[in-house]
């Protein structure tokens, strides 16, 4: 049973407290580093999950579509504060509190195993991502780092400086690398500003050391 199927099935009592809500394209659906008791189901757009770094710089995390959920870390984990949401376009949601979560899986399989699902989804995507990352050079970084910039918009801002507190790198070990990337004809740098030759190119050799 699909997800959308799932929730169109779900409890009368549970689907009283339903809260239906619209976000406009380019608008925060969750605010990042906040408390959350809410499970989110997006029925209709697509949304990014975005990390902010101490800069203020956001990377691109996850893509949702349509009839996907998030939020559900959280409400296991009083401990985790969220990861900013954002609507990538006209997007509604239905917001249900924790506690009919609760009562749903008690009395849904499906919705269950769902649930459990994501959450094993996750954990794993996320203790893999951390592994490969962890294996990369300081060249394949700063090529993931300007992809995640490019992707979300940001890329004139993306500064040396920036870059350095990304890829986890002095600027001297940084400024061998990004010259590499430009004498490959990957990136260009100029008057302080990255630009991508080719996101073919780099999405190509992303996905090779990403894959590997």
């Amino acid at each position: 049973m699909n997800f959308k199927d799932i929730v169109n099935d779900a409890p009368t009592h549970i689907k009283k407290e339903f809260i239906y809500r619209r976000h406009k394209k380019g608008s925060l659906i969750i605010h990042p580093n906040e408390q959350n008791n809410y499970l989110y189901i997006l029925t209709t757009g697509m949304a990014e999950v975005y990390r902010q770094s101490y800069e203020g710089t956001m990377l691109s995390l996850y893509i949702y579509d349509s009839y996907s959920c998030f939020g559900e870390i959280e409400i296991f984990n009083e401990k985790i504060k969220t990861l900013g949401v954002i609507a990538k376009q006209n997007c509604e949601t239905i917001a249900i509190n924790k506690t009919k979560v609760y009562e749903w899986m008690k009395i849904d399989f499906n919705f269950n195993f769902y649930i459990i699902k994501q959450l094993a989804s996750k954990l794993i995507l996320s203790s893999d991502t951390a592994a490969k990352l962890s294996l990369l050079t300081v060249k394949d970084r700063i090529l993931l780092s300007i992809h995640n910039h490019y992707k979300i918009g940001d890329l004139d801002n993306l500064t040396k400086q920036i870059l350095s507190s990304e890829v986890c790198a002095p600027i001297r070990s940084l400024n061998r690398s990004i010259t590499q990337c430009i004498n490959e004809g990957v990136i260009s740098y100029k008057d302080k500003k990255f630009s991508i030759n080719s996101i073919e190119e780099i999405e190509k050799y992303l996905e090779h050391f990403l894959l590997r």
